[in-house]
């Protein structure tokens, strides 16, 4: 059993080094600050995608955290949510912490349409709205394809993701059900309901109707439109009795509200968030059939970690996949934060970091074992 953890450790730290690799071999960036570790580019080539198109030209982004042991069995692949980019999980991520860079070798990657990776804002023969429509289970394809091509990894410890990487990480343990030992999907579901929907189309809508959009084709970015979908989101993430603890009064909402929507908009793109919650709309493990019978097919362990006033992604949805997940735990964080119930205030960041570290202890040592 162990034999099928052993993924050519000696050959990825190569490969990782860039010393003459195969053709997958990632390109390296500077980091984003002194210290940081630095970006690796993995070129996917003319990528098809589950509705027959192709994206020209496609590549991911990430970083690496550790070294891959002998056993090649402590990988761990990191994904980021909606627009995040691959630092979204770095309060996860460091010595002591949940995803220990002395104990793994942490895989943080920045998904199609997040404008780090191949994206509408980055393409030079599909820009803007030329760019195809992707999905979940193409990001996702796309990630099995760095993994297993470029690292040369055949099975990883854990997937773990935060929203809509908690996304792609259940979509990982039914496309690919044994390339993992755990997953760890935090304030996320299963499957887009018309409820989410909903609220990522409003954001579309307001968008799309600053005039600076212009079906698209904008040269510069939609400010007006992107401030006013900010506000929106920024929202709903919260909860009320996060957001009524925190303030005094309403004036002062507003002027944190103000300040919140100029540092979103400064980085996000326009189209990028369009294409980016077009591919959550799409997202269905059951592919649209027995959902409950989606979650039974995942075989590996499974942490899941929802928010109890989560107003964007309800608790209900992972309350319902624990179960049906044969080896789920199911452990809430308790949170006045809403959505952002993982990373905000250091209460909850401590409660999560300390329950992820126990649960892929338990991983680890159960496979040790074995």
């Amino acid at each position: 059993m162990m034999n099928q953890w052993i993924n050519k450790a000696r050959a990825v730290g190569v490969a990782l080094a860039l010393a003459s690799a195969p053709v997958a071999a990632p390109e390296v960036a500077l980091a984003d600050k002194r210290g940081e570790p630095e970006h690796h580019r993995f070129e996917l080539g003319d990528f098809p995608l589950e509705n027959g198109q192709v994206i020209e030209n496609g590549f991911l982004t990430y970083v690496t955290h550790g070294q891959l042991n002998e056993q090649g069995n402590n990988a761990i692949l990191v994904l980021p949510s909606l627009m995040g980019t691959h630092h979204r999980h770095d309060f996860l991520i460091g010595p002591g912490k949940a995803l220990d860079p002395e104990k793994h070798f942490i895989i943080a990657v920045d998904t199609i349409g997040n404008g780090r990776a191949i994206s509408p804002s980055n393409s030079e023969s599909q820009h803007g709205i030329a760019f195809p429509q992707f999905s979940i289970c193409d990001m996702v394809t796309a990630q099995h394809k760095l993994v297993t091509e470029g690292l040369d990894l055949e099975r990883l410890l854990a997937v773990v993701g935060l929203s809509m990487g908690g996304m792609q990480t259940y979509q990982w343990a039914v496309q690919y059900p044994d390339t993992m030992a755990a997953i760890v999907p935090i304030v996320s579901m299963g499957r887009t309901t018309p409820w989410v929907t909903a609220i990522w189309e409003s954001l579309r809508q307001t968008i799309m109707a600053d005039a600076a959009w212009d079906g698209g084709d904008y040269v510069e970015q939609p400010e007006k439109g992107l401030r006013a979908a900010a506000a929106q989101l920024e929202v709903w993430v919260r909860h009320w009795d996060g957001l009524d603890r925190q303030f005094k009064d309403n004036g002062e909402v507003i002027g944190w509200l103000d300040a919140k929507t100029a540092e979103t908009a400064k980085a996000w793109d326009a189209n990028d968030l369009i294409y980016q919650t077009r591919a959550e709309d799409l997202h269905d493990i059951a592919n649209g059939g027995d959902y409950a019978a989606a979650f039974r097919k995942i075989q590996a362990r499974a942490l899941l970690m929802p928010g109890t006033r989560d107003l964007l992604h309800p608790p209900s949805d992972a309350r319902f996949a624990a179960k049906h997940i044969p080896k789920a735990s199911l452990v809430e964080i308790d949170s006045d934060q809403g959505h952002m119930a993982s990373g905000v205030i250091p209460a909850d960041i401590k409660f999560v970091n300390a329950t992820i570290a126990r649960f892929l202890n338990e991983v680890f040592t159960d496979l040790v074992r074995i």
